[in-house]
């Protein structure tokens, strides 16, 4: 069975697909890189922020602006049931909100914090969690990748299957600092943006327990318009754009895929995998094509995509071999068109609904990638339906009801 289905959920061409036809890079190279992550077990004082009940707001309120200091002033003054309203105080007291001195009801620093900022801040002490940060220049992981149903970090067996020689794709893991540096952690004190690094609120007397170095698995497209990374996170629809710019900048990682495989070792890869694909195709009259920016291509005639043979909605699609990858085109436009017609009804034909803004964006996407003029809702919609995409002529039916 391949490692692949296991570490990434969904196949490498479709990074290729986005990267050239919805970042605009002129993909060259595909690599399945295991990015190395430092994995930092910490203990702290931990202050989290979460939404007020709505009577501990209004309690609040009235202890820090009302001049209100014992239940049954608060009960009066909301009109509130007496019982209520000491149960809220005693959930305030043993969250740190309120103190209580005999019948004098105080907020505490934290309780005052919490109404000025209208957020109900929450410590625990000694807290134990675990902190990502990439190992190659030692930046905080964000919070997409504290899914651990989403998102695979390796190490250990997982590690040692990821980059068996029997497994394909193969990943190929890349290395990092070989210590982790312990000044990341006093950085998170002074970041602003912390929710998007799955931080709390504030950290406190905070101490480190140990980082194990594992490895999160990803595909890099290279091209001549940059570098993307594309993780399990985005699920193949959209790259990582904080990794993309880290690997751009990082010059382990950039001499890793200089050093991966000479450009003549990958073309001849290539053009060998292209000749098999097209010989299992019975199509060995067809030879592979290099283009000027050194990508491989496969045009096919029309022919090849009638009855039982290839299906058209493989045209403009990729294929890999290595880090290489073939193209496989039809110059003529009909298949093409017909083409379009079945990747929208993948995308869209079985989707309950679909905004008007989304369906052009991918409209025009596909039309990039099919080297064609992207044409009126009505005009697909026919097209729809005298092909049989029932469930495509229904949406654009709809759709063109809201253009209107």
């Amino acid at each position: 069975m391949s490692a692949s289905p296991r570490l990434m959920p969904f196949p490498a061409e479709w990074a290729l697909e986005d990267a050239a036809f919805g970042q605009g890079i002129a993909p060259t190279r595909l690599y399945c890189l295991l990015l190395p992550v430092w994995q930092v077990e910490i203990r702290a004082d931990i202050t989290e922020g979460e939404d007020f009940f709505l009577i501990d707001r209004f309690l609040g309120r009235g202890l820090r602006h009302g001049a209100l200091h014992t239940v049954d002033e608060l009960a009066a003054f909301f009109a509130l049931d007496r019982a209520l309203v000491a149960q809220a105080v005693r959930f305030l007291t043993a969250i740190g909100h309120v103190r209580q001195s005999a019948d004098r009801l105080t907020l505490t620093p934290l309780g005052q914090r919490s109404v000025d900022d209208d957020i109900r801040y929450v410590v625990t002490r000694q807290d134990r969690r675990k902190l990502y940060f990439e190992a190659l220049s030692g930046t905080p992981l964000t919070r997409e990748h504290y899914d651990e149903e989403v998102v695979t970090l390796l190490s250990g067996d997982g590690l040692a299957q990821a980059t068996r020689g029997d497994r394909h794709p193969r990943f190929t893991p890349v290395l990092g600092m070989s210590d982790f540096d312990a000044s990341a952690l006093d950085r998170l004190k002074h970041r602003k943006d912390r929710a998007r690094f799955n931080l709390p609120v504030a950290m406190d007397a905070l101490e480190s327990l140990g980082a194990e170095l594992v490895f999160l698995p990803v595909y890099v497209v290279r091209g001549h318009g940059g570098l993307l990374v594309y993780g399990q996170a985005g699920a193949g629809r959209a790259h990582d754009p904080e990794l993309s710019e880290l690997c751009t900048r990082a010059p382990e990682l950039i001499n890793a895929l200089d050093n991966e495989e000479q450009a003549e070792e990958t073309d001849e890869r290539v053009r060998r995998a292209a000749q098999n694909w097209l010989g299992k195709q019975n199509l060995e009259s067809v030879s592979p094509e290099q283009e000027a920016d050194g990508t491989w291509t496969v045009s096919l005639p029309a022919a090849a995509f009638r009855g039982n043979g290839i299906p058209e909605a493989r045209i403009g699609t990729y294929r890999v071999a290595g880090s290489g990858f073939f193209r496989v085109w039809c110059k003529e436009p009909t298949p093409r068109k017909r083409a379009l017609l079945d990747r929208l009804d993948q995308r869209l034909g079985s989707r309950r609904h679909v905004s008007l803004p989304e369906a052009e964006e991918l409209i025009a996407r596909l039309c990039r990638q099919l080297d064609l003029d992207p044409p009126e809702l009505s005009r697909l919609r026919a097209g729809a339906g005298r092909t049989g995409h029932s469930g495509l002529e229904a949406q654009l039916a709809r759709l063109e009801d809201e253009q209107k």
